[in-house]
């Protein structure tokens, strides 16, 4: 029987996979006590999201229940997936993606006034409450200034600690409880009528939402397909984190961006998703015995997709770990070849829905940080490859330079 791995991938983070496959574009190993096979790049890709493999039950629960919550679409498959996930493309329509992207533009603007004067900006922090304020209203929930900060904080905890053990996995558990009892009471004052959401947000959806034989969402399944909604876009924050690190250490695109040069920026945002760590990993579970890429894989069995390594394969990324947008101003990128929110399909399989948002949302605060005069005091900007999700040390520390405002 193969040694299991789970404690290795706990242990070593991002670049386990790549550790485990080296060039292979799949190797047998053994995971959470299953038999299982890693796979990575293009290939990797493509029978990774194969119908012979579903979502369900291949999540860990303890990471799945605090991360997406109880009956999401992350572990659906078939007509239940297919149904749940027509609900997030009908709320994430080119033109709600364009409104939420104005709403983080003002936010980000609104941000740069408090910055005058302040000594000492920490910019991840800064991104948790500017994407908060943006989503929140968007997403229909009424406007509360009081509370913004606390919720703000919930979900950098949720997404901070689901995947790291002790102190920061139990802060997100108890933010994770916090967030479902309020969503579900957005969720019961809605269909009660006591607040009206406009039609088409997230709110109004979830709570208006039927499952696949025409019943209304139970409510904490209601509640959590709107979580799953806000959360993400707080995600971004993590990016954001990492974008402001990049514009320091080249600052020549800094420039082209502030200048205007929307094909820069939107080189920068891209290669910034590929470059820096985001999700390691993603499984999935046989529906039958089966062969993957050469491997047999027993019903049940793992099948396990090197996310960070698939964005990191030299033969598709030459000199991978090396920060270099200039890669997505020449031809075109495979699909199957950058996949930091997953792969697939996004109307009929399991690519993320939010990905355009997390790219708008992202461009929107690299171009509004290029514009700014920033100063940023020596610091620690390196972060930890094995701690899920990482980001810079320092949460990147800035001031704006008082003698160019």
């Amino acid at each position: 029987m193969r040694t299991d791995r789970s404690l290795e991938l706990l242990r070593e983070g991002y670049p386990w996979g790549r550790r485990l496959r080296g060039t292979a574009a799949a190797v047998p190993s053994r995971l959470l006590g299953r038999a299982a096979v890693v796979v990575g790049g293009p290939d990797g890709v493509r029978r990774f999201y194969d119908p012979r493999l579903r979502r369900s039950g291949a999540f860990p629960l303890p990471l799945k229940l605090v991360l997406f919550g109880p009956g999401t679409v992350h572990g659906l498959d078939g007509t239940e997936h297919h149904e749940r996930k027509a609900m997030y493309l009908r709320l994430l329509t080119p033109d709600a993606v364009a409104g939420l992207a104005e709403r983080a533009e003002r936010e980000w603007e609104l941000a740069a006034r408090r910055w005058q004067g302040r000594e000492r900006v920490v910019l991840f922090d800064e991104a948790v409450q500017v994407l908060t304020a943006a989503v929140l209203p968007w997403a229909g929930v009424p406007h509360a200034p009081r509370e913004l900060p606390r919720r703000a904080r919930q979900l950098a905890d949720v997404l901070d600690g689901f995947a790291t053990p002790g102190r920061a996995y139990l802060r997100a558990v108890v933010a994770r409880l916090r967030l479902g009892r309020w969503a579900k009471r957005l969720v019961r004052r809605t269909r009660r009528q006591q607040l009206h959401p406009e039609p088409g947000t997230a709110l109004h959806t979830a709570a208006t939402a039927r499952d696949h034989h025409g019943n209304p969402l139970p409510q904490r399944v209601a509640a959590t397909a709107f979580l799953n909604v806000v959360r993400p876009t707080v995600a971004v924050s993590w990016f954001v984190a990492f974008a402001g690190k990049a514009l320091h250490e080249h600052p020549e695109w800094r420039s082209r961006i502030a200048e205007g040069d929307r094909a820069a920026l939107d080189a920068f945002v891209q290669e910034a998703r590929r470059c820096y760590p985001f999700v390691p990993v993603l499984a999935a579970r046989a529906r039958g015995k089966q062969d993957v890429l050469g491997f047999q894989v027993p019903r049940g069995g793992l099948v396990v997709l090197d996310v960070h390594g698939t964005d990191h394969d030299p033969a598709r990324w030459p000199d991978p770990d090396r920060f270099d947008p200039d890669r997505f101003l020449t031809g075109t990128v495979d699909k199957d070849t950058l996949v930091p929110q997953g792969g697939g399909e996004v109307d009929t399989g399991h690519r993320c829905p939010g990905e355009d948002a997390t790219l708008a949302m992202l461009a929107v605060a690299t171009r509004s940080l290029a514009r700014l005069p920033l100063v940023m005091p020596p610091q620690d900007l390196d972060f930890d490859v094995s701690r899920v999700p990482t980001r810079p040390r320092s949460g990147v520390v800035f001031a704006l330079d008082r003698a160019r405002q």
